[in-house]
């Protein structure tokens, strides 16, 4: 859901800044159009789009209790994810996020969130994406998708999320 809530905002975004034609009057000539004494002068505006960035949220791997490896079912999603990224070309940045559940010290988890983003990168390097155009964060327990103390929701919680930017 949260990805689908991402590219709709990504989409919605791109459209409202896409160009629109627009008339352009001589000004000199406006009073003659309006006595229809003139021909009207259409101009096409061409609009430069600024260079925001669009990010992409792509699939989130999950870890195990205190784990950063990648599970059989976490390495297909990097895979799908990295057949994403070769298909954006050559103009992107990847940034992986590493993350924990909220249980154990602030230090655990930045070191333990550290090591999952540092896997997942490691995964997409022998995938074929290269390494310059992958970063990791580490963000602890900083930023869980799931506030509730479960089993549950701090199986969500532990994950990698990797975000794509085609500059």
């Amino acid at each position: 859901m949260k990805n689908l809530l991402q590219v709709t905002l990504i989409l919605a975004l791109a459209a409202g800044l896409t160009a629109c034609k627009k008339n352009v009057k001589d000004d000199a000539n406006a009073d003659a159009l309006a006595n229809g004494t003139a021909t009207e002068m259409v101009f096409e505006e061409t609009t430069v789009t600024e260079g925001l960035p669009a990010q992409v949220s792509l699939g989130s791997v999950h870890f195990a209790l205190d784990k950063a490896n990648l599970t059989a079912e976490a390495r297909k999603i990097v895979e799908a994810n990295a057949q994403a990224i070769k298909a954006v070309g050559g103009n992107y940045s990847v940034v992986v996020e590493g993350n924990c559940d909220d249980r154990g010290t602030i230090a655990y988890n930045i070191a333990l969130g550290e090591k999952r983003a540092n896997e997942v990168k490691a995964y997409y390097v022998r995938l074929g994406i290269p390494a310059g155009k992958i970063t990791t964060v580490s963000y602890g327990k900083e930023k869980p998708v799931c506030y509730e103390a479960t089993t549950a929701c701090w199986q969500e919680n532990r994950r990698a999320d990797t975000l794509l930017t085609a500059n």
